[in-house]
Parts: structure tokens; sequence; C-alpha cells
């Protein structure tokens, strides 16, 4: 589906960063079964050549967890999924939204209930029927491998700041989520 250019380890990046001059994607931080950050690039070679590879004298925004993990000289790897342009922003916050990473905020379900209710409701409209809160419970528990807590998803299904009903339809009483815009 995407083209993906894995690079064994971070130091690899700055000899062979410039082959990527006006690619587009995102680029997956990771170690051996973690991944740390995910991030989205107009250019892969301009994000690291003026970011990552320039370390705290970097102009634009690093996350704070991975650059110490880089100044540490963790055994981090990068692969870089080249996507276009225009769908770098979806495809970031599904990739996110799926795999967890442990230093992403926005979209990630470690740190953010309205990302698991945003989740919730994306699963609901893309399937247009009524799920269970019992279904969903499972479904979510299964789709992030275990690595999201049932009692996490019971918070975003309890709906209590009212922001799932903003993604999706919801019956609290029955305990049914339901397609805001389910077709006649």
């Amino acid at each position: 589906m995407y083209e993906i250019v894995k690079v064994k380890k971070f130091e690899e990046v700055s000899n062979m960063i410039d082959k990527l001059k006006g690619v587009s994607g995102l680029y997956i931080f990771h170690t051996k079964g973690h991944i740390w950050y995910i991030g989205k690039a107009q250019c892969f070679r301009h994000r690291f050549k003026n970011g990552y590879l320039k370390g705290r004298n970097a102009k634009q925004y690093i996350a704070e967890g991975l650059q110490q993990r880089i100044e540490l000289g963790l055994d981090l790897s990068v692969v870089f999924v080249v996507i276009p342009k225009e769908l770098i922003d979806r495809e970031e916050a599904r990739v996110i939204s799926k795999a967890c990473p442990w230093l992403n905020g926005e979209f990630n379900p470690r740190d953010s209930i309205r990302g698991i209710q945003r989740l919730i409701g994306n699963i609901v409209e893309d399937s247009q029927r009524e799920w269970t809160y019992g279904e969903m419970k499972q479904h979510l528990f299964y789709y992030w491998g275990g690595q999201i807590a049932t009692k996490r998803i019971e918070e975003a299904l309890a709906n209590k700041d009212r922001n799932l009903s903003r993604y999706c339809g919801t019956n609290s009483k029955r305990e049914i989520l339901k397609p805001k815009n389910k077709p006649v």
C-alpha cells in the first residue's frame, strides 16, 4: 500500500536522509517491542535535518521524551512510511490510535480518553450499526492487543464529559452506541 523505508539505527539517518528530500509521510521511532513515537512530515529530509539531527538546537518541535532517548543513545530504529501529503493527517491519527506509541499525546488512548471516544465514534459510524458497550469494550481490548486497560475503555464509554456524544449517538440507560447518520 505505502512504500516503507527502514533504518536500523537512528545514527544511520544522517547518511540516508538526503534521499528523502521532498518525500512526505509518517516516521516511526521504535525499539524491539515498543513504538515510541509517530510523527508526520511534509518532507522527511527537512524534518530531520532541522529537527531530530540537530538535537536541542532544533528549530522545529521535537518530542521531549524522544529527545531524551536519543541523547541517552538508546538503540532506536526509524521507519519512514511514504504517504501522499493529502493523506498524512488522517493516517497519522489512525496509526497513533492503533499503535498506542508511548510518547504521543493526541489521538493516543494511553493519554487521552477523548482519543478512545473518537475511535469509538469512528467504529460506530463506519459500521453503521448499533453496538452495545460490552461489544465495544471487547472489540477495543482486542483491537489494541490488550495495551489499553478495559478500565480506560469503560471511562470513555461512561461519557461523563459528554464528548462521546460528539462522535456517535449514545443511549447510556440501555448502554447502546448508534450511528448519528444512519442511512435511510
